[in-house]
């Protein structure tokens, strides 16, 4: 059942027929009341008459009873009175309805020497009458005195009256339901069907459906709620989303890292039974070199044999250290001056101008960062090389310090990484160069680096055109100087090297 029509069955159409019987019972009450005042004027009226009449009766003087009915009762217009024999025959009479008189009524009164009372029709016309026996001392009936009463234009009006306010209730009845109706339809059915068409619209997928709000003032309120709801669900959604992705990327990360450390052990095992014999064959080129009698083509060759041992070495070098554990030797180190560092270096192995590219820096004053300088420079190293040889003219680090921890930002304006390479360039041995041209190793070392540290790096667009490098370090990069012990604040020159600038290194013996 709708809301409408229970509303109807259950609230107005009682409360109409509540409203109409209440007006029924109240005009047949007032009715009645008229009617029994009337009777009642009636029955004084004839025990008025009944003791002159009964004595005139008793002497049979009809002349009497006539006169005496004449002189007493003189509304002949409303009013009829008669008296009538044991018989029923009429005696002495004067006013209305003369002769009116009802055989049973009348038995009864004589019968029963008791007065009987009733509605008589005469001519057209209804009448009260009332029977009032009259009877000598010994209780013997005489005669019959009969008062009859016309009905009057007020008890028929009083009877319109009823008839016309029960319709005019039933019509007012209707009337409030057609009212109630259209107002229940337009101020509550409608809002209702609006909010039941957003609800069926989203649930039929249409998330970004909102619902205009409008009708009485609950209704727009309910609106607002729905639409309030309906954003909170979104914004839910967003955020589930949002941990969703990045559990993904964390276990993209995670597995990246298993694999990554699975290849650091089987490259550093490699790397180990590869040393020796490279140390070898090194030290044997180097003895032939010493001879005198050795020819230039055969010299420049070993020479040729030499830089290409180093660069295994270098090579061997970066596996063995992918592939070992790292103990962390954390101090507090100026990140603007490992930068400096890092760039001397690319431009001195990379033979470039100190003028270009060009490197910008936008660092907060106090630089200072808490990480263990060797490895944290190796990282520098790899990545502004990498970005001078990407053949962009300009190179942006900047970097923001926060309660969070450090968020440190390296792009430039060259071609930039294609789509296709990114979800490998961290991995070993990948590299988009030539063959010759690079280990493919930097990247790798880098995100070990940075995995060391508690941190994570992320290959994103640059604004500038080419390719961004956004590292995340924790709120432990930021600990206070009193934090840090003097042991860890100083910084072994012998323990520094970058692993992608040591071709034109003498060699020297590789440690497992």
């Amino acid at each position: 059942m709708r809301l409408r029509t229970t509303i109807l069955m259950t609230i107005i159409c009682p409360l109409l027929l509540t409203l109409v019987t209440f007006s029924a019972v109240a005009l047949w009450v007032l009715e009645d009341n008229m009617q029994k005042r009337q009777q009642e004027e009636v029955r004084l009226i004839a025990h008025g008459l009944r003791l002159p009449l009964t004595r005139a009766l008793s002497h049979h003087d009809p002349q009497a009873l006539q006169e005496g009915l004449s002189t007493t009762f003189s509304l002949s217009r409303l009013y009829g009175a008669f008296v009538l024999s044991t018989s029923g025959q009429q005696i002495a009479g004067v006013g209305l309805a003369g002769g009116l008189q009802n055989t049973a009524m009348l038995q009864k009164a004589i019968s029963t020497a008791r007065e009987a009372e009733g509605y008589s029709q005469q001519s057209g016309q209804s009448f009260y009458t009332y029977l009032l026996p009259m009877t000598n001392a010994q209780g013997d009936v005489l005669g019959i005195l009969q008062i009859n009463r016309l009905t009057t234009g007020i008890e028929r009006y009083m009877s319109l009256m009823t008839t016309v306010a029960l319709l005019l209730a039933a019509a007012v009845g209707i009337l409030v339901v057609l009212m109630v109706w259209w107002g229940f339809r337009r101020y509550v059915n409608r809002p209702v069907n609006r909010l039941y068409r957003s609800m069926k619209a989203v649930q039929g997928g249409n998330r970004l459906h909102r619902m205009t709000p409008g009708g009485a003032r609950e209704f727009r309120e309910l609106g607002e709620a729905f639409n309030a709801m309906l954003d909170a669900v979104a914004h839910k959604e967003q955020e589930v989303r949002a941990q969703q992705q990045q559990q993904l990327a964390l276990e993209r990360s995670l597995k990246k890292s298993r694999r990554l450390a699975e290849i650091g052990v089987l490259a550093a095992g490699v790397a180990h039974e590869l040393g020796s014999p490279l140390t070898v064959i090194d030290g044997q080129v180097q003895r032939l070199q010493r001879r005198d009698d050795l020819p230039d083509d055969a010299r420049q060759r070993l020479t040729r044999i030499r830089h290409e041992t180093r660069r295994m070495e270098a090579t061997i070098r970066q596996l063995m250290d992918m592939g070992r554990r790292h103990t962390l030797h954390p101090g507090q180190c100026s990140l603007g001056e490992m930068i400096h560092e890092a760039e001397r270096l690319a431009r001195d192995a990379l033979h470039l101008e100190k003028a270009h590219p060009r490197l910008a820096l936008h660092l907060p004053p106090r630089d200072a960062i808490t990480v263990d300088r060797q490895r944290f420079q190796q990282l520098l190293d790899n990545l502004i090389k990498n970005a001078f040889q990407a053949g962009g003219d300009d190179v942006v680090i900047s970097a923001h310090y926060s309660a969070t921890g450090v968020v440190m930002r390296l792009e430039d304006n060259g071609p930039g990484i294609d789509e296709r390479h990114r979800s490998q360039i961290f991995d070993p041995f990948y590299t988009t160069r030539g063959a010759g041209k690079g280990s493919g190793m930097g990247l790798t070392i880098v995100h070990r680096v940075v995995e060391d540290h508690g941190g994570h790096i992320t290959l994103e667009e640059s604004s500038m055109g080419g390719a961004a490098f956004v590292i995340t370090l924790p709120a432990e990069t930021l600990l206070p100087p009193d934090a840090i012990t003097p042991e860890d604040t100083t910084f072994d020159n012998d323990r520094m090297e970058n692993t992608d600038h040591t071709e034109d290194a003498m060699p020297r013996k590789l440690r497992p």
